[in-house]
């Protein structure tokens, strides 16, 4: 894989554009958890794996997984590996196998410690998939799945300094992360990209919108943007032109960008009148007046900011829902994460009135309709499976 300087991405066949979508398994829920060695083999062996993988290829036509790996721990004295090389190895294979990459977000936590336990396994990481002649099946690793996103800070962007927070030692701190990170893997893997991710919805801090985080430099003048192959950041709510413009514009950045995430919840309702799929007019043509502010809205609106805006592609958050959603009181819980409905594919259980209407296990939602006809290039490929019912109007012709 490469990154090119008209800010496209390539491989050995040519121009390569992300077509990505985050791989969670419903039953783990999100984060680390499907990576790790247990939740794999048994997913393995009950079919779930299989079944999610033909959803992401088969349907979405999708040429990336996004996934997240924990990196080694130490408890006690003891150093705690939750995925191995060889897990990591055998779902690439299969990934690989249906024409997708994987995207290995590496690092996922609040602390920028590379600790012998952490930069040995990512070594050794390198040189297992190396020694099999299997580096091409990864398209990229991530240093951090939102670097700005760590302090705490009542939601403010990490990387402003505002009233009660000094983001000084904090940027050190991340950047200074990502220069270790980049030193391993590049000294292993030169031809790997390597990435980090921004959030670009935290509350501003200091009147710099969260693109320009890429650029604020250390106390040795290095930023992110210094550091990786393509920048990456991510936008929920429709607002990747914006970023876009901030970058090529305001930045004057000229490398690759991909929107590394993207995506809406389609449920708990009653708690937001924006979480819904909206009617079926929406998955059809979700730029409608009547269905502004619903998900299919959200996701067509940064989809068309990758076709328009000059991206490299983006991946889409996320998948399939996840089963923690399934409690008597969802849909009025307000501790109940929203983000358990971002999936792609319904899986049964728990939805709400007025919210997702597509709610059978593997079924595409309005959203994973957008992502379809955005990665397939056509409407007619992406109506199967589908609750939503177009009306086409013939000519009349005259006899």
């Amino acid at each position: 894989m490469r990154a090119l300087a008209d800010g496209t991405l390539a491989d050995d066949n040519g121009r390569w554009t992300m077509r990505g979508v985050q791989f969670f398994l419903p039953q783990y829920g999100i984060n680390g958890k499907t990576m790790r060695d247990d939740s794999y083999a048994a997913a393995r062996d009950d079919g779930s794996l299989d079944f999610w993988l033909e959803r992401a290829q088969s349907y979405l036509h999708a040429n990336m997984l996004r996934v997240f790996v924990d990196l080694p721990s130490t408890e006690s004295t003891a150093i705690i590996t939750p995925t191995s090389y060889s897990t990591l190895h055998e779902f690439a294979t299969a990934a690989n196998a249906r024409g997708m990459r994987l995207g290995l977000v590496l690092h996922n936590s609040a602390d920028w410690n590379m600790n012998e336990a952490r930069a040995s396994w990512i070594a050794g990481l390198l040189d297992y998939f190396t020694a099999r002649g299997s580096l091409p099946m990864l398209a990229y690793l991530s240093a951090d799945n939102e670097i700005n996103n760590h302090c705490a800070n009542l939601g403010i962007d990490c990387f402003d300094t505002g009233s009660g927070f000094d983001a000084h030692a904090y940027i050190n701190g991340a950047v200074g992360w990502l220069a270790q990170f980049r030193g391993l893997v590049k000294h292993r893997a030169p031809q790997l990209l390597i990435t980090v991710g921004i959030s670009s919805e935290m509350i501003d801090g200091d009147m710099a919108r969260a693109a320009f985080d890429f650029f604020r430099a250390d106390d040795q003048g290095r930023n992110l943007a210094s550091l990786v192959d393509f920048l990456a950041p991510h936008n929920f709510s429709g607002g990747g032109m914006a970023i876009i413009n901030d970058l090529r514009v305001g930045a004057a950045y000229r490398g690759a960008v991909v929107l590394e995430e993207f995506g809406f919840p389609t449920d708990p309702r009653p708690r937001d009148p924006s979480w819904t799929e909206g009617t079926a007019l929406c998955a059809a043509s979700p730029l409608l007046a009547e269905c502004t502010n619903t998900a299919p809205f959200y996701v067509e609106t940064n989809l068309r900011a990758q076709r328009i805006g000059g991206y490299a592609g983006g991946s889409a958050w996320m998948l399939a829902d996840m089963r923690e959603k399934d409690t008597a009181t969802a849909c009025g819980d307000p501790n109940k994460s929203f983000a358990l409905w971002t999936g792609l594919f319904a899986i049964g259980g728990t939805y709400c009135a007025g919210g997702t209407t597509s709610r059978n296990l593997g079924q595409p939602k309005a959203t994973a309709l957008r992502v379809c006809i955005a990665y397939a290039g056509s409407f007619s490929a992406c109506v199967a499976g589908t609750p939503f019912l177009v009306r086409a109007y013939l000519p009349m012709v005259a006899r």
